[in-house]
């Protein structure tokens, strides 16, 4: 009786201890004890060019008179770009992740990671050609700001802060718009290069974060 006995106390105390590390490797993201972790929403502020050049301004011109202002114009770039972004940053920091196998969650994770980005897209002209039945606007879309980006653990302490200054990534792209003498609409790529250089400007901000996000660098951080 007392073998017995003893025998449930071992089973019981193993049983306690194997649920025990069940629930540590849970908490921490698996057997590699990889933290898990949040990504709170980026915050943006944006601001873009009115999107008006030589080839749409008459027709941006007729919209604003028809109610739909210039200032809602804008507004609905910004709208447009800013969800670009997140979209962006979305997809390049998740498919990181899963390659450094660090588990995402949408909350209670063991560590967290906070962004913002202050953004200005600068747009230069730089040459106005007439080319027989249509005049080329040519220049290109500069990029300006600063990004931030915070991880702190459970208790809201900042592990780790680091900033990227935008201006010394040098992100450029080209745009030209052709605007038909005939009345034609234009063929302005304006939108599709700021664009371009939005998703270019991820690439490096995701680059800029790797070290700090790799696992290794990530389970130093949460045992702190």
């Amino acid at each position: 009786m007392r073998t017995f006995k003893l025998r449930g106390l071992m089973f019981a105390g193993l049983l306690g201890m194997s649920l025990s590390t069940q629930a540590t490797a849970q908490m921490w993201g698996g057997d590699e004890h990889i933290p898990s972790l949040v990504i709170a929403p980026t915050e943006i502020d944006i601001d873009v060019p009115m999107p008006i050049s030589s080839g749409n301004l008459e027709l941006m011109l007729a919209q604003a008179s028809r109610g739909g202002g210039l200032a809602e114009l804008k507004q609905q770039a910004v709208r447009s770009y800013t969800q670009h972004l997140h979209s962006e940053l979305a997809r390049e920091l998740q498919q990181y992740l899963e390659d450094e196998e660090v588990p995402l969650v949408a909350r209670d994770g063991v560590l967290s990671l906070h962004k913002s980005l202050n953004l200005k897209v600068i747009k230069h002209l730089s040459a106005m050609k007439p080319k027989g039945d249509y005049d080329l606007e040519q220049g290109n879309v500069r990029l300006t700001g600063e990004f931030r980006y915070t991880l702190k653990n459970q208790q809201g302490t900042a592990l780790r802060e680091q900033g990227v200054n935008i201006d010394e990534l040098k992100i450029e792209q080209k745009y030209r718009v052709r605007s038909y003498h005939d009345g034609r609409a234009a063929n302005d790529n304006t939108e599709e290069a700021i664009r371009e250089a939005l998703s270019e400007l991820v690439e490096e901000l995701v680059e800029a974060m790797e070290d700090t996000l790799e696992a290794d660098e990530l389970q130093e951080m949460a045992s702190l």
